[in-house]
């Protein structure tokens, strides 16, 4: 990870004029990056001798258009209280597309206090994190990300309401090497600046939709992985937007085309850092403690069912033949099952084929880990193996598909409510019930014109 930085490496890339700008960000409810920009002499001030930069609640509890939606973190009621952003040194890093300037990823803490903000997504996966550790266990997980490009620049994008946009390839290209190498020129730049961003890439290929890429990015700590993950995307869009190019991370920006999914591969470790995913007495190879891990999942994923599928949109994506992950099953290499096991031996792993692109990892790895340690700690069996198609098996269940029908299970949820606690439970509840409030009721869609304008 070459980008990293020591402190003492920051000063003295100062010192040397080819550092003066820290970017301090933290992810907020949507995996998005909010924070502040500072001097380093700033940064060193506030950061480092002091107590962390000063910020508004407000960022935790708002929509994806920033209007506030009045939640118990920060309301009218606490006057949209303050929290400070405290850097996570070892996530210190140059941004190679800027090079006069380097990132860290920070916390969020409460004012006068030592104790992180409860309803942060960073704190939210840390005190999963610590379950797990507190059970004997760690995990490594990977983002199997795809999103689409047009060539078009993003303010352009944006006057034309993102409306029969001009992509990046012109007829369907998935794994075609010919296409690769016409997208080159960008996405060459994207595996190379992630790699000196400290993201290390694994592989890229043109995906099937038109425009449409997948990259797929290097296991990791739990905690590292989700803050690739987010730095990942904010660094494809910033790449994008300088080549006059504009990026969605949607899960179904079009309903004719393919959806951009989010797999989540993960895999079991102990405190030793010894994988004990696999160990060849289960089915497939699994161990005990890893097959009750992925039952818990499958049991719960219904519950947690928000956690992959945050938006209105997400649930566009879930169509049985379009490589979705709405069959809630367990097969081998099987991409008709929700979970699918892959990897042998220390890469033993499962992959959770729900997410899509919009989800937002701090979320999605706690609910993960929530729902396999709950696996765990009932000593559930190791699931059976499902063989040949799971989106024609009618006694499988399915991921739900709508909005509406996972806010209401989340919120009914006594599991939910118990791994997250209850402050958490009701903030992320509150939140996507506004979601929906604001697309049954803010809102009228093409597809309601086209269908009613003049037949009414």
């Amino acid at each position: 990870m070459p980008a990293t930085l020591t402190y003492d490496d920051l000063l003295a890339l100062a010192a040397s004029g080819e550092i003066d700008t820290v970017v301090c960000g933290a992810p907020d409810p949507y995996g998005r990056l909010v924070g502040k920009r500072l001097t380093v002499p700033s940064f060193t001030r506030l950061c480092v001798e002091g107590e962390g930069v000063g910020a508004s609640t407000f960022v935790f509890a708002v929509d994806v258009d920033m209007n506030p939606l009045d939640l118990p973190v920060s309301s009218a009621e606490n006057g949209w209280a303050d929290f400070r952003l405290v850097p996570d040194m070892v996530t210190l890093r140059r941004i190679p597309w800027e090079p006069n300037a380097a990132f860290v990823v920070c916390d969020a803490y409460e004012i006068g206090s030592d104790a992180m903000l409860e309803v942060a997504p960073r704190t939210i996966l840390r005190r999963q994190i610590e379950r797990g550790e507190q059970a004997g266990y760690t995990f490594r997980f990977a983002s199997e990300l795809e999103f689409y490009v047009a060539q078009v620049p993003p303010a352009e994008a944006f006057r034309r309401r993102y409306r029969d946009l001009e992509m990046l390839s012109s007829y369907r290209s998935d794994y075609q090497l010919l296409q690769g190498g016409r997208d080159e020129w960008l996405i060459h730049q994207v595996r190379t600046f992630m790699d000196e961003f400290g993201i290390p890439v694994e592989a890229s290929k043109p995906e099937w939709g038109l425009g449409q890429q997948e990259v797929t990015l290097d296991y990791a700590e739990t905690m590292e992985m989700a803050d690739r993950h987010v730095l990942f995307k904010y660094g494809v869009k910033e790449l994008a937007q300088r080549s006059d190019l504009t990026v969605t991370f949607m899960a179904k920006p079009k309903i004719d085309e393919v959806g951009s999914s989010c797999h989540l591969h993960v895999s079991l470790w102990d405190l030793d850092g010894n994988p004990v995913s696999h160990d060849g007495s289960g089915p497939a190879g699994m161990s005990s403690a890893f097959g009750s891990f992925i039952s818990g999942q499958a049991q719960h994923v219904l519950d947690i069912g928000l956690l992959f599928a945050p938006t209105v949109n997400s649930y566009k994506r879930f169509q049985p033949d379009q490589f979705a992950g709405t069959a809630i099953a367990v097969g081998v290499d099987n991409r008709s099952c929700a979970f699918r096991l892959v990897g042998d031996g220390p890469s033993f792993r499962v992959e959770n084929r729900i997410p899509g692109a919009d989800v937002n990892p701090y979320y999605a790895y706690a609910g993960t880990i929530a729902a396999g340690l709950a696996g765990i700690e009932a000593g559930l069996s190791a699931p059976q193996l499902h063989e040949g198609n799971a989106w024609l098996d009618p006694a499988l269940a399915s991921m739900s598909t709508s909005l509406h029908a996972s806010v209401d299970r989340f919120g009914a949820s006594e599991f939910a409510s118990t791994a997250f606690g209850a402050n958490v439970h009701q903030h992320l509840h509150l939140s996507a019930r506004a979601e929906l409030t604001a697309f049954d009721s803010g809102c009228v869609t093409d597809w309601e014109l086209v269908r009613y304008y003049e037949r009414v």
